[in-house]
């Protein structure tokens, strides 16, 4: 079951959508690795999809606004 989670990171408030467990270490990583991608920054093609491993898990990222939808590949 899809959960929305709200989520703090750095000072901004996201939305974190998931349907699997997910460690905070791995959430504020694939955070980091997203605001340096530049996720977060206003475009007009929404939603825009990412793809970051962590410790031998490969996510699948749609960034829509704050909203952040996360799945394992």
């Amino acid at each position: 079951m899809l959960e929305k989670i709200p989520f703090l990171h750095r000072g901004n408030a996201y939305q974190i959508i998931i349907d699997d467990d997910i460690t905070f270490t791995a959430l504020h990583y694939i955070l980091d690795e997203l605001i340096e991608q530049g996720a977060f920054i206003e475009s007009e093609e929404c939603p825009v999809q990412y793809t970051i491993a962590y410790e031998e898990i490969t996510y699948i990222i749609g960034v829509d606004g704050t909203n952040v939808i996360i799945a394992n590949r």
